[in-house]
């Protein structure tokens, strides 16, 4: 099995770090913050101290970091991913949601060091970090991906090849997008019916049996935001950047995304009201405040 180095231990990475050491893979770690690079070593993994150290003694790398420029940072720096491997050559896999484009300025970056590129977002949340049921979206050489094709299936049960490198960034920025106004469409619902009269268990369970089904109604939705529960999760922050780069995507293709815009306004309303480092569910209490009533299941 080969040796792995993990950079970025938040709210994803920890529980995906932990299901590799749990399926026998051998790790080296870092984070900027000490906590969870404690706790992963306190189960086995190696601490590094920087992200070159990290890919000096492992041969593949996974990061999973919150934006584009960080991403860019970790592998291109002087003490970077991509100096600590050295001429030997291995394998980099961002599973980060990031711009298509810079995957492939990475893979480019890469090759030329002999180093091949995936790029591998996810999809799931927290909860599938935790229980190892991710949805993973996978871009690079086919190749590539077969030889990692038993690390992806340590953190995740939908693994996809979706193309060349980029494609997977592509799959999880649309995939994203209609996550969010299917949230968007969930919370106004179940507002106007319990405004309306209706007693929530009775909206939820109607609408996650009928043709209004979706994932945030029938799974997401009744674990957090109908218990009141509104720690993330998956933040409002990242959703919103998510948005972003699904309007990034859509004017370079010339594609209209109306309802992706108009929820990329609604996350906004909820940044603005403080609520960015909330849960993406967390807009579903915007309209309670502006309504007076509360969606929470008995």
């Amino acid at each position: 099995m080969k040796k792995i180095g993990f950079i970025g231990l938040g709210i994803m990475g920890k529980p995906m770090a932990k299901n590799l050491i749990k399926r026998g893979f051998s790790l080296v770690v870092h984070d900027i913050v000490r906590g969870p690079v404690k706790e992963l070593v306190h189960l086995g993994a190696q601490e590094a101290s920087s992200a070159q150290e990290v890919s000096r003694n492992s041969e593949v790398v996974i990061t999973i970091l919150p934006t584009s420029a960080e991403v860019k940072e970790v592998y291109f720096k002087e003490d970077g991913v991509l100096v600590g491997f050295g001429d030997r050559g291995g394998i980099i896999i961002d599973m980060s949601t990031i711009e298509p484009m810079v995957s492939q300025e990475l893979a480019a970056v890469a090759s030329k060091e002999k180093i091949e590129a995936l790029d591998a977002p996810v999809s799931g949340g927290e909860i599938g970090a935790i229980d190892g049921t991710l949805t993973i979206m996978v871009g690079g050489k086919e190749n590539i991906f077969n030889e990692c094709k038993g690390i992806f299936e340590a953190m995740g049960k939908n693994i996809f090849f979706c193309g060349p490198i980029g494609s997977g960034e592509v799959a999880k920025i649309v995939n994203n997008m209609a996550a969010a106004i299917c949230m968007q469409a969930t919370c106004e619902s179940m507002i106007l019916g319990i405004k309306a009269g209706v007693k929530p268990n009775i909206l939820q369970e109607i609408m996650s049996k009928s043709s209004a089904q979706n994932w945030s109604m029938n799974l997401y939705m009744p674990k957090k935001a109908f218990k009141g529960d509104f720690e993330p999760g998956f933040m409002v922050d990242l959703m919103y950047k998510d948005l972003g780069l699904a309007q990034s995507l859509s004017s370079f293709f010339k594609v209209p995304i109306v309802m992706g815009s108009v929820a990329r306004q609604v996350f906004e309303i909820a940044r603005a009201a403080g609520k960015g480092r909330k849960d993406f569910s967390a807009i579903l209490t915007t309209l309670e405040e502006i309504t007076g009533v509360k969606a929470r299941l008995e």
